[in-house]
């Protein structure tokens, strides 16, 4: 069964059918919508149950040539990486659409279209198995995105929006390029011509190709991670957005960025990958460091929850540039725990602010008096975004720092220093606007309600499900991810010990060159030749 084609063509069969409801029709609006991102999150439920673990390669595989002469097709599937950012993409598009559904904003029917078509888009993403495929998806995902925050944004959205779009347009462009070169480069080393990212594995490019090849990817994930400093889009797009939609943004977005690091930069060009892997691990440490500190001194309690993220996805990089089975394994963990922790923290912030005239930390102070419940997931909440053990994001955060400790104990101590004041921004926050004195928010209005619960209470039980069982995700993973970071582990001159899967050169089986290409010489001798 078609199951990974499933998941990512509802939502957009969902978004499709917006157009065919008048838009006085909102309540039957409402309900393509809940069908449509519910059915997907079931089948991704079916997915999970039935995936096996153990297995490194792509697992249901669905392909279907657009245009085979040029290595175009639709192709997509699943493996241990992909297959959980498949299933917190569709939990928490479904959460945002039931929200969304219970108090619809104006012209809610094209808000739901687009959160539908938004889903779409990234569970396509981390579904493609074909790089042109990929791009689609990557330029796709950025189109609903844009109205979203263009047509409900808040004050100086226009020029926030703008930014946003600069931003991710120059890394798209570049990524564009080099994946049409990878492609025509790859044809040059095996006769090959495709766009497969599974047969563009074990191709020996040069140190040189790699390297520049490695980079243009690599320019366009750490825009949209964001990596410091190529994360000037992100306070005014964080700042503008609904509070839904930055939800989503710091939820789900940012793992593109990282997504891609693990499944194309990594596999595919690993001499690349080594050689910038020092640069983006300081980068990374950089922009923990920084995004602590941006989030000890944000006035506002979106911009300290937004600035928290920017630390918090440095973690994940580190990780992965590591080039560290036990860190990379951590990095795929944390993808999870930040989106599910950091998706909370805006509800809760968005919750915060309806019972207050403005969003200033230091405008509002005593809410637990008046909203009690409110307290309590808040507190759960500011616990996990800690890390504090017991707490679903202790394990990843253990994982990447032991691993990262392994192989450059510099870059592991100077990471720690975002730990320290993970504990200040996030304490402040909690302390300054739950304890003390009532002040400057009706608790009433801030207290949880019915469609409050419908959003945290799922999330909240996640997070107690990982914490005791982090194993229930790291299991499924661990093949994949060896798979993924040892062409990168040979390339640095790791340890045999250290390699679980050691990568094999690309023979293609079949030549497939161009139209008006030459056909690719036999490899042995025709019959009665001399």
């Amino acid at each position: 069964m078609p199951y990974v084609s499933i998941i990512v063509l509802l939502p957009l069969a969902g978004a499709l059918a917006m157009l065919l409801v008048p838009a006085a029709r909102l309540r039957e609006a409402r309900l393509i919508a809940l069908v449509a991102s519910g059915a997907s999150l079931v089948f991704s439920a079916i997915l999970v149950g039935v995936f096996e673990r153990g297995v490194p390669g792509i697992q249901y595989p669905d392909t279907l040539d657009w245009a085979e002469q040029v290595g175009l097709a639709w192709d997509v599937g699943v493996d241990g990486i992909s297959l959980w950012l498949l299933v917190l993409t569709a939990g928490l598009f479904f959460l945002a659409v039931a929200a969304t559904a219970w108090r619809t904003p104006l012209r809610g029917r094209a808000f739901l279209g687009l959160l539908l078509a938004a889903e779409a888009g990234l569970l396509g993403l981390f579904a493609a198995t074909n790089l042109v495929l990929f791009y689609v998806f990557w330029e796709a995902m950025l189109i609903p995105f844009f109205f979203l925050m263009a047509m409900w944004g808040g004050q100086d959205r226009g020029p926030a929006t703008v930014r946003f779009v600069i931003y991710t347009m120059a890394g798209s462009l570049v990524m564009l390029v080099a994946l049409l070169a990878t492609a025509f480069v790859a044809q040059d080393i095996t006769g090959q011509f495709t766009f497969s990212i599974p047969e563009l594995r074990g191709v020996v490019f040069s140190e040189t190709e790699s390297t520049l090849l490695f980079a243009g990817f690599a320019l366009a994930f750490a825009i949209k991670l964001p990596l410091w400093p190529l994360h000037g889009w992100l306070p005014g797009a964080y700042r503008a957005a609904p509070i839904l939609v930055t939800g989503l943004l710091a939820a789900v977005m940012s793992k593109a960025g990282a997504y891609g690091f693990l499944r194309i930069g990594l596999p595919l060009f690993p001499e690349g990958a080594d050689n910038f892997a020092i640069p983006l691990g300081v980068l990374a440490v950089i922009g923990i460091i920084y995004g602590s500190l941006l989030a000890w001194r944000a006035p506002t309690m979106r911009m300290l929850v937004a600035y928290s993220s920017l630390a918090h996805l440095g973690f994940i990089l580190l990780g992965i540039v590591a080039f560290d089975l036990l860190s990379a394994q951590g990095a795929v963990l944390q993808m999870v725990n930040h989106g599910i922790v950091v998706a909370a923290a805006f509800a809760i912030v968005g919750i915060i602010n309806r019972g207050t005239s403005g969003d200033r930390i230091d405008d509002v102070a005593g809410m637990a008096a008046g909203a009690p419940r409110l307290a309590w997931v808040f507190l759960i909440v500011a616990m996990a975004s800690l890390a504090i053990p017991g707490s679903n994001s202790f394990a990843g955060e253990f994982f990447i720092l032991s691993g990262v400790f392994r192989q450059h104990v510099w870059l592991a101590v100077l990471a720690c220093i975002g730990i320290v004041y993970a504990a200040i921004y996030m304490l402040r926050l909690y302390q300054t606007s739950m304890a003390g004195p009532p002040h400057g928010a009706d608790t009433g209005r801030s207290e949880l309600r019915a469609p409050d619960y419908l959003v945290l209470v799922p999330i909240v039980i996640v997070m107690f499900f990982i914490a005791f069982w982090p194993t229930g995700i790291v299991g499924a993973t661990r093949a994949s991810v060896e798979r993924a970071i040892a062409p990168a582990q040979v390339a640095a001159g790791r340890d045999a010990d250290e390699i679980a899967r050691p990568p094999t050169p690309n023979p293609p089986p079949q030549a497939v060159p161009l139209p008006g290409d030459e056909p690719a010489a036999p490899d042995t001798p025709q019959e009665g030749a001399p």
